[in-house]
């Protein structure tokens, strides 16, 4: 009858367990206790090693389903839109931007690709798409036919980056632009000298007008504003009431 109660608790926690415990009885409680200890451990070793296996997959799996396409798009937003001017400016925002993305610059550099274990097509695809977005296609200086030879086919991220890299930093493409530089320049000459000799004219037209005891006002015509505006025309209606009383 003593053995009946500790019969009953193993059965609670296993018919196995209780059969096994019934059979030994007679080989003495300390030998039970010791298969029970073993028995546990293992049961404990084993329920440890797969879980910490699913956490690990199911964090990738969060990193990859939080960071899609829309999430990017928001992230990038503030970079300013890649043109045939900013490419060196660009490429560097985008790289600050998207180091606070878990490995998207390791897809940007191409360490991760679709033979490496960590690499998730769908993210790929969704930087592949946050960048072409970042394309001017409509502005003076856009690059519409870039963003168009890349969406002919389909492209990695890495793949993207190099081919949007190479053409905006060709030979050919850093003399087309030494060549638009000089010619912007060449024209912000040609308007310094235009002034330049608006304002000689202006001064001689000063000389002259004092001579007659009615000087025109120092500001240009053509930057008169607000009542400064009423001032020169008060300054030419007294040049021209001396010109009458000369004649």
């Amino acid at each position: 009858m003593g053995l009946e109660p500790m019969t009953f608790i193993m059965a609670g926690e296993g018919d196995h367990q209780a059969g096994e415990t019934t059979k030994k009885t007679k080989g003495g409680r300390k030998g039970k206790v010791v298969q029970q200890v073993q028995i546990d451990d293992e049961s404990t070793d084993g329920n440890k090693t797969e879980f910490n296996e699913a956490e690990e997959g199911s964090d990738s799996d969060d990193d990859n389903k939080r960071y899609d396409y829309r999430t990017l798009a928001k992230i990038v937003e503030a970079v300013p839109k890649l043109t045939l001017r900013n490419y060196y400016s660009w490429s560097t925002l985008i790289k600050a931007t998207l180091r606070v993305v878990p490995h998207a610059i390791q897809h940007l550099e191409g360490t991760y690709n679709n033979n490496h274990p960590k690499w998730n097509r769908n993210f790929d695809n969704a930087l592949a798409g946050v960048l072409r977005s970042t394309l001017d296609a409509e502005g003076e200086h856009n690059i519409l036919y870039l963003l168009l030879d890349i969406s002919k086919a389909y492209l990695t991220f890495h793949q993207t980056w190099k081919k949007i890299e190479n053409g905006l930093t060709s030979e050919a493409t850093r003399t087309s632009r030494r060549i638009a530089l000089l010619t912007q320049l060449n024209e912000v000459k040609m308007f310094n000298a235009n002034a330049q000799k608006l304002v000689q004219e202006i001064r001689v037209m000063q000389t002259e007008t004092s001579l007659l005891g009615a000087p025109l006002v120092t500001m240009p015509y053509t930057q008169c504003h607000g009542p400064e505006c009423s001032r020169s025309r008060r300054v030419t209606g007294s040049y021209e009431e001396a010109q009458v009383s000369e004649s």
